[in-house]
């Protein structure tokens, strides 16, 4: 994506202050070598494609939407890429003239891509790459070099993949002179999510295989920075070993516990199965040394084992300090039968919490234990996690003490689970080390006061047909009587890593993807082999403002691999269709793309609302999008194909009129929110798109990820 600056200013006010000689002498120009660099990334576009608003064609150059009605040759492209990068020369020749800056020809060919690429945002002294030039480039390191050139790899605020792959080629080419290099294998990025925080530089490119050394911290205004942590709730420190591209993200409390106090000397390891590599290494090894926690006669530790109810509460209880509890006789009472009273007494559970000491602990009786035994003060106010509203597990994360898991980019506690061992040490220890703030504390036997509900707002337990409509934000949704009924159950859910699943023996599902030209390159029997089963490929676009039909670059490319890699094969078109005339010329273009093709899965209807103000379909009605849906629907399957219509719970709600396509299937598009992990649309669908940060093995960064319950 190619866009323009207000650092142009910049350059024309240099163009002002030097004489013209100086314009003159040394310029350097992009050679024939850097253009077959700068065309390799690019790629070639025979005809005009809309991106961000803008046209552009052949090699990324930016044109008029109807300047090159039949398109253009190679030649013709590669003439209008010289052309673009002899303007963006001139304002890059101005700064060096200016900062006397000599460079190499393929130190300037590797500006003159990423310039190509970015404009000339970058010439900013703000900039690293800027400053470093203008200080002498040689006074910098390989890292920072490629540091400098590297950070530019983002849309928005997330790194792309393609993008932090040409950097580093970029990089290397400014360093080293070689056109062909594998940078990308030298080094691997971390994207660090501060949340709510600040932090000077988000992606910081390590050196492949080698320990990171040094992680940047992060500022919160009133919170402390407690580290960085995988989505798993592993924490990422500076000894790790970069691997691969990771996102970490940061943890914040009011108070400055997290792992502190970690002995990181030697120790005479008692256990066979921890090893010094497990994230859980120094939490055993410290609580062992502390007298806290021990293994088993043959000398396991049995680390993912879960942890018994009695178990947790002598752990938990010794690590607040209470003493340790006996009993006068085993044979008649409890080993941990102590330890139990004790928290009873405290106050710190109900007897109802524990009806057997020797049965797994669930998380959440964990929390609530730890949080009551360390006397924290349990405030109203929005859970941190997305599958539990306890005010227990939102105070120990609020102090560090426990830090929950990532689900599809969202937090969560599994408060029902059971507890293993080694996660028993991390949370123990953390509570050992824990410095209570000087505030008062409320009473532990204290519940927070229930939060008045409007009376308009329904129950929670009431279901649509209880209430006589669905509720969706403010909205009371009429209950259509036509449309069938959602009937999955939400408890048979789960995931594993990208995957969903769906827990039932006697229902059949399977797992695709959809994907676009933002994918890249797929390698589609790498796809194949890692279990997908099915794949939706966007045809082509219509475009939000102008309203032009738009093919999807890497249409044809995907459409071949994934049908020679045996996968079956549906396809969608993004419309912005205002009328059903419309709709139709969309179905017309999505025929004429399948001529050659045999698909066996649905021609899909995706029609979505954007989100700009200038949307050319911000006005249209309800009724006119239904018909806009049914004439696109209508239209394929007059030509033998199986209609589809996608949506989300706004337009499934709010737009359309499902009651008038009941006759095709449904495909209907939900993300984990804070309202609900898993799927809650009261209609049924066929197909449930639940994550656009899936991972896929052959496709680089994210991809749509879906289950199925039918099969076409």
């Amino acid at each position: 994506m190619k866009r323009l600056s207000a650092s142009l200013l910049i350059t024309a006010l240099l163009l002002a202050l030097l004489p013209a000689e100086a314009l003159a002498a040394d310029t350097m120009s992009t050679s024939p070598e850097g253009l077959a660099f700068i065309q390799a990334f690019e790629g070639f576009e025979e005809y005009a494609y809309e991106d961000g608003g803008r046209w552009y064609i052949g090699y990324g150059t930016q044109c008029e939407r109807d300047e090159y009605p039949r398109g253009i040759s190679q030649a013709e492209a590669e003439e209008l890429m010289v052309a673009h990068l002899a303007e963006q020369e001139e304002r890059v020749n101005v700064f060096l003239a200016q900062y006397q800056i000599d460079l190499e020809q393929y130190q300037f060919d590797a500006l003159m891509s990423l310039t190509y690429n970015l404009g000339t945002t970058w010439i900013n002294p703000t900039y690293r790459l800027c400053q470093y030039l203008m200080d002498g480039i040689e006074n910098y390191s390989e890292e920072e070099v490629v540091n400098a050139i590297g950070t530019w790899c983002h849309v928005g605020d997330e790194p792309v993949n393609g993008l932090a792959r040409r950097r580093l080629q970029e990089a290397y080419l400014f360093l080293y002179g070689e056109y062909e290099n594998t940078a990308d294998e030298e080094y691997v990025y971390v994207h660090f999510d501060a949340g709510d925080g600040e932090i000077d530089h988000s992606t910081v490119f390590y050196r492949i295989n080698q320990s990171y050394e040094t992680l940047p911290a992060a500022t919160c205004p009133g919170e402390y920075f407690q580290g960085w942590y995988r989505s798993s709730g592993v924490q990422f420190t500076a000894d790790d070993i970069a691997t691969g591209n990771i996102t970490v993200y940061a943890r914040w409390g009011r108070t400055a516990v997290a792992d502190l106090g970690l002995d990181a000397t030697p120790w005479d390891n008692p256990f066979v199965d921890v090893r010094e590599s497990d994230w859980f290494y120094d939490y055993v090894k410290n609580l062992t040394r502390a007298g806290m926690i021990n293994g088993y006669g043959d000398g396991t530790f049995m680390p993912q084992s879960t942890i018994t109810a009695g178990e947790a509460l002598k752990i938990i209880l010794l690590a607040v300090g209470e003493e340790e509890q006996t009993v006068e006789d085993v044979t008649k009472e409890h080993w941990a039968n102590g330890y139990y009273e004790l928290a009873l007494n405290k106050g710190y559970l109900d007897a109802a919490d524990v009806p057997d000491l020797d049965e797994p602990i669930t998380r959440g009786l964990v929390a609530k234990l730890s949080a009551q035994a360390l006397g924290l003060t349990l405030r109203e106010g929005e859970s941190p996690f997305l599958d539990t509203d306890s005010p227990y597990a939102a105070a120990l994360y609020e102090v560090g003490v426990v830090m929950g898991t990532y689900v599809l980019d969202q937090l969560v506690y599994l408060p029902d689970e059971s507890i293993s061992r080694s996660e028993i040490c991390a949370i123990v220890w953390r509570i050992y080390q824990y410095v209570p703030e000087e505030t008062e504390i409320e009473d532990p036997g204290d519940e927070p006061e229930e939060p008045e509900v409007p009376a308009d707002e329904p129950d929670e337990e009431q279901t649509p047909e209880e209430l006589g409509y669905i509720p969706y934000r403010d909205h009371k949704v009429p209950i259509l009587e036509d449309v069938p009924v959602c009937t999955y159950d939400r408890d048979l859910f789960y995931l594993d890593g990208s995957i969903m699943y769906y827990d039932d023996p006697d229902v059949e599902t399977s797992i695709g993807i959809d994907v676009s030209s933002y994918q890249g390159d797929i390698d589609w029997r790498q796809v194949k082999r890692s279990g997908v089963e099915f794949v939706f490929i966007r045809v082509g676009f219509r475009g939000y403002t102008e309203g032009t039909l738009n093919m999807d670059s890497k249409f044809y490319q995907n459409i071949e691999g994934a049908l020679d890699a045996g996968l079956d094969v549906g396809v969608y078109f993004f419309s912005q269709a205002i009328t059903p005339q419309e709709a139709v010329d969309e179905a017309e273009f999505v025929l004429d793309a399948l001529e050659d093709y045999d698909i066996t899965y649905p021609v899909v209807f995706d029609w979505e609302t954007i989100g700009s103000s200038n949307a050319r379909t911000n006005d249209i009605d309800n009724q006119t999008l239904t018909d806009c849906a049914i004439a696109f629907c209508e239209r394929v399957a007059e030509e033998g194909y199986i209609p589809m219509v996608y949506f989300n719970l706004a337009v499934g709600y709010l737009k359309y009129d499902l009651s008038q396509l009941t006759d095709y299937d449904f495909w209907f598009a939900q993300y984990p929110a804070s309202d609900s992990m898993y799927p809650t649309m009261y209609y049924h669908y066929d197909i449930w798109q639940y994550t656009s940060s899936g991972s896929v093995p052959g496709i680089d960064g994210n991809v749509d990820m879906n289950i199925a319950w039918k099969r076409w």
